[in-house]
């Protein structure tokens, strides 16, 4: 009995030697092997507890909207696993991704779920601060907005202000149309006009609204500012006429001096007490013959002085020639 069952045994062991192996078998005993540590080392390693920050990701944005509030981008994560599993998060590059390809404008609410953050297989999402991410999405608008100057102060007395012109006169700006549809033009900062008494170019700051300020900055333009004295027109009479003659000539003039009205600069009338000095009246008569002339009258006004009207234009010159005479 004893020896039949030993024979039994050794024909099983005999039949278990001489049975094919499978295919591969040296890669499905490593995968094996391979399994049972995966599955240590997810269910019998220590669980720990972490929390962290991961960034929020947004994918998609159409060309013609933006997000025009502000949001938090990172979440703070608190997740459970294995020590492992948890030590390598630092280097899984995990994010929030939020896609708005199919977008339109308005206020958007998203959910942070256990299903929107994706996570290395072992490890359990507990807790997610904040819980909702809320996006303002807008219409992009992009356009030029005019500055138009703002002055304070007047300019010292005698003097008056031409222009002002700003370089850029305008500013292109792009942001979400609540905050950049409804403006029509942006002003300067005050310009003082209280001491200017001639043309200048300055830097000026712009007056900027908050939201306008977030997406241009704090852009400076420069003021090119042209001042002139004014002038005072003036009526001055008795100017002396000269004839400018050659050789030995005498001459009368019928009138002998003219009336100027002038146009003179603010600063040069106040201090000049005779404005007739002002001005020269003369006729070149250096190749006149003797006898009767009626001639024109030139009147050389001093500097930047302008000549409206000579009263009268010409007038009547005898000319006698005194070596004529003599010669007879």
């Amino acid at each position: 009995m004893e020896k039949l069952a030993a024979t039994k045994i050794t024909s099983k062991i005999a039949s278990w030697r001489n049975r094919p192996w499978p295919k591969n078998w040296v890669l499905k005993l490593i995968s094996f092997f391979f399994a049972f540590f995966l599955w240590y080392f997810v269910v019998g390693e220590d669980k720990v507890d972490k929390t962290f920050n991961v960034p929020v990701e947004i994918l998609n944005l159409p060309a013609d909207l933006t997000i025009s509030n502000q949001f938090k981008n990172e979440l703070e994560l608190t997740v459970n696993g294995p020590r492992g599993l948890i030590r390598n998060l630092a280097v899984q590059h995990i994010s929030r991704p939020i896609d708005l390809s199919r977008a339109e404008p308005g206020t958007k609410v998203f959910q942070n779920t256990i299903d929107s953050i994706s996570l290395p297989r072992g490890v359990r999402l507990l807790r997610v601060k904040p819980t909702d991410i809320i996006l303002q999405l807008d219409k992009l608008v992009k356009k030029n907005i005019p500055i138009h100057y703002v002055t304070s102060g007047s300019l010292p007395e005698g003097f008056e202000l031409v222009s002002i012109t700003l370089d850029p006169a305008s500013i292109p700006v792009t942001g979400p149309e609540p905050s950049v549809g409804q403006v029509d033009s942006i002003a300067t900062a005050t310009i003082d006009l209280s001491h200017l008494t001639s043309s200048t170019t300055r830097p000026v700051a712009l007056k900027l609204s908050p939201a306008i300020k977030d997406l241009v900055g704090e852009p400076i333009v420069t003021a090119a500012i042209v001042v002139k004295e004014k002038m005072v027109q003036k009526t001055i009479a008795n100017i002396p006429v000269k004839l400018l003659l050659s050789g030995k000539k005498t001459y009368a003039l019928k009138p002998d001096d003219v009336t100027v009205v002038a146009r003179i600069p603010y600063t040069t009338l106040h201090k000049t007490k005779d404005l007739k000095t002002l001005f020269r009246a003369r006729i070149m008569g250096v190749e006149l013959p003797g006898g009767t002339h009626k001639l024109t009258v030139e009147i050389i006004p001093a500097q930047d002085i302008e000549v409206v009207e000579i009263k009268p234009e010409m007038v009547i010159a005898d000319i006698t020639d005194e070596e004529g005479d003599n010669g007879k």
